[in-house]
């Protein structure tokens, strides 16, 4: 119970770094300037010992009195409806809407008594704001210094309402600000019930940044059993801290988990976070940790990174925070250092993209039990300069660039087959030319060419794609070859163009228009164009890896090796404005193409294909800030197959939300088929009180709910009640059965955190 309660300032909560900051913001306006005052006292002239202002200022004898106004001095500022002070001896009496503000410090109560020069003295009825967001009131303070505070029948609480939801009540409370803070009969309440009670607690009160315990959490799980952790939270100087945090399972054992951060100044700031348990039930470890990094100095370099592993998928669901979507868990990583000139950008960067499989036969080559377990994409790391555009040949522009990099497939292992590791070289070069050709009244004409080179240490064992243009119509091992790089070295020499015309743009007004809740007038404007691509072939292009676009998609507008193709399009927008005095918005746009392969290209899964094909269909409906519906179709053959996407975003009025999107790719740079429906949303009730959360995702494939969760919260003043279910459909030993069915009822109290939970 020693963090259930907060210090004054700091242990109790994870406070931010402290950032270099301005001065120190000046007193209020309508408090300056303050006057100074001189009485007489003695044989000359003495002033009392601070400046003033206010409606009304006498003295009585010794007695100096201001009448609804404020006095200040050395940082300390005093309101108060009636002040009087006694000139001889420095006693102060302030009566009636007190506020007394310092740094660090912000009081209101009923009665002042002090001494003002000593700052020492005792107040009634008052309310001290405590740093982030607590609140504090007591019946009685008496303080020998603004550090130290003996406090009588204390009520503490971060709820700004009138009746909080939740707060602590101390029969005493003593409080040296340079040391520690003890407190007496401390009961926490839940509403009017007591849900806690410690006879006695010694913490650490600094009001700067403290190292000490934080919150302990509690809860309860069918799989894990009984749960406890209790957190320590240490500074690392003015620009670092670190909190270890371990819970404890009965049945799973001790999961180890803590944070780094570091911010030394306001261009550089980090974290480090991790978790790692020996799971006790699966006997295996499992882990989790995350690297956070930002440099961006003032000479223009920068430095970033973006490190996340994890030992399984699951691994988030089953221990980490919030609802353990599987589609929000990240196992990408980035690294990336670069500067960037007048002439071109110069950077250095290494990634990794992690994809998880588990194995389910039905009838899918991929989802056979060769497939590997999961797959490792890796840039180990790349090297690149890129000059920015430069006038040549009139309208025309050059750039270019220069990459040279090293790239892996890590294929973990499973029983079937065995884990390997393929890495190799590449070193690329190219160059482009682009720009306007020239524009004829409402004729235009662009054009754009390259030439590129592209050398790779290693290249496919064998031509997985089909090398004989589309004879067997099938790849060698649609499982595991395509990320078998050690064959022999290779050289690819590109060259590429593409020459486009667009036509006018067509328009036409409707005017007095009503239509599904729409009125006012709509503009439709139309234009099309028409492009040619063609890139020279390489004949070994079936047998190079496919890890990029620099390999599959080498030429101009995203073309592959080999293609000579014609592309066709309208572009297309829908505007709208209420009345002639206002202006038109886009409310909907619609841009539909096609493209005809003259020559035959290599498809993603190493069939090969020709003619009529890459349909592109793009919708976008905004017709207010409420509602937004997206349509994709693509029928790409460098893509291997089609992709679509339908999406709506629907905003109600008091913060609703509902999202609908239906997807199905073709077979990705994972070789991966995917398609489903997603649905989720938040409906909030009661003035928000009771909040519906909701997602479910359909996998077609597996012919159910992937995953799907139902989070039921009711909201009191900073006291959620949370109430959770969540279905988990994966095929993997850590989950027996194939499935994951669990509901989890959480208690939450603002400035706490979780305090209570419980799964089953």
């Amino acid at each position: 119970m020693l963090g259930c309660l907060p210090a004054l300032l700091a242990a109790q909560g994870l406070p931010d770094i402290p950032q270099p900051a301005p001065l120190e913001a000046p007193t209020p306006a309508e408090w300056l300037p303050l006057r100074p005052f001189r009485v007489e006292r003695g044989p000359g002239l003495s002033r009392v010992p601070f400046d003033y202002r206010g409606e009304g200022v006498y003295e009585r004898g010794d007695v100096w009195i201001l009448e609804r106004g404020a006095i200040q001095s050395e940082g300390l500022l005093l309101l108060a409806d009636r002040i009087e002070y006694r000139i001889p001896d420095g006693r102060l009496v302030a009566e009636g809407h007190i506020r007394l503000e310092g740094p660090g410090l912000r009081l209101r109560g009923e009665r002042l008594q002090m001494n003002w020069e000593r700052r020492s003295g005792e107040a009634w009825a008052l309310q001290m704001d405590l740093p982030p967001n607590w609140t504090l009131r007591s019946s009685h303070v008496a303080f020998t210094t603004l550090r130290t505070w003996a406090f009588d029948a204390v009520e503490l609480s971060p709820c700004p309402e009138e009746r909080p939801g939740w707060k602590a009540r101390l029969s005493s409370l003593k409080v040296d600000l340079d040391g520690f803070a003890s407190m007496w009969n401390a009961r926490v309440l839940l509403g009017a019930v007591p849900i806690y009670y410690v006879p006695y607690a010694l913490y650490p009160a600094q009001a700067e940044r403290t190292s000490g315990l934080l919150p302990p959490k509690l809860g309860m799980s069918s799989s894990f059993g009984t749960t406890f952790g209790l957190s320590y939270y240490q500074t690392l100087g003015d620009s670092a801290d670190a909190t270890l945090s371990p819970e404890y399972f009965t049945k799973e054992g001790v999961l180890w988990g803590g944070e780094v951060r570091w911010r030394p100044d306001l261009t550089h700031q980090g974290s480090f976070s991790g978790q790692s348990i020996h799971q006790q039930s699966l006997d295996t470890r499992r882990y989790r940790y995350s690297l956070k990094e930002v440099w961006q100095r003032e000479d223009g370099w920068q430095l970033t990174a973006d490190v996340n592993q994890a030992s399984d998928i699951l691994v988030d669901a089953d221990f980490g925070k919030g609802l353990g979507y599987l589609g929000t868990t990240s196992f990408d990583s980035a690294l990336y250092l670069g500067r960037t000139y007048t002439f071109g950008n110069l950077s250095l960067s290494a990634a990794e993209q992690r994809s998880f499989f588990y194995t389910k036969d039905q009838g899918d080559p991929f989802y056979s039990p060769d497939f590997p377990a999961s797959l490792r994409r890796q840039t180990l790391p790349q090297a690149e300069f890129r000059f920015f555009p430069i006038p040549l040949l009139g309208p025309l522009y050059l750039d270019g660039g220069v990459r040279l990099g090293r790239f892996a497939y890590r294929i973990e292992g499973n029983t079937a087959a065995p884990g390997q590791t393929y890495a190799w070289d590449r070193q690329d070069a190219n160059t482009r030319l682009h720009g306007r050709l020239g524009q004829w009244g409402p004729f235009r004409a662009d054009f754009e060419a390259m030439g590129r080179a592209t050398h790779y240490s290693s290249s496919l064992s064998s031509p997985v794609f089909d090398p004989e243009g589309g004879a067997t119509d099938t790849a060698v091992n649609p499982a595991t070859s395509p990320f078998q790089v050690d064959g022999a070295a290779a050289s690819r020499y590109l060259a590429s163009a593409h020459l486009r015309l667009s036509g006018p743009q067509v328009g036409r007004t409707f005017k007095d228009v009503s239509i599904l809740g729409y009125k006012g007038e709509l503009k439709h404007v139309a234009e099309p164009y028409f492009g040619w691509t063609q890139t020279s072939l390489y004949g070994e292009a079936g047998a190079l890896p496919r890890f990029d676009t620099v390999d599959s998609f080498p030429g101009v507008n995203e073309s592959a090796s080999g293609e000579r193709s014609f592309e066709v399009g309208l572009k297309q927008h829908i505007l709208g404005r209420p009345g002639s005095g206002a202006g038109f918005a886009d409310l909907a746009r619609l841009r539909i193409a096609t493209r005809y392969h003259a020559s035959p290209i290599i498809l993603s899964d190493g069939r090969y294909k020709k003619g009529w094909s890459s349909v592109d269909t793009d919708l976008d409906v905004e017709p207010d800030e409420r509602l937004r519906i997206s349509l994709r179709r693509s029928s790409d053959l460098g893509a291997g197959g089609s992709d679509n996407a339908l999406s709506m975003d629907v905003k109600g009025k008091s913060g609703n939300t509902f999202n609908l999107a239906y997807f199905s790719t073709g077979i990705n740079r994972f070789l991966v088929r995917q398609k489903g429906l997603q649905v989720g949303g938040v409906q909030r009730i009661w003035d928000d009180r009771l909040r519906l959360e909701f997602s479910a995702n359909y996998d077609f494939h597996q012919s159910g709910f992937a995953s799907s969760q139902v989070a039921l919260a009711y909201v009191e003043p900073c006291v959620a009640y949370v109430l959770k279910y969540t279905h988990v459909a994966l095929n993997t030993n850590l989950v027996s059965g194939g499935r994951e069915d669990r509901i989890d009822l959480t208690l939450t109290l603002r400035g706490l955190g979780d305090l209570f939970s419980f799964r089953r």
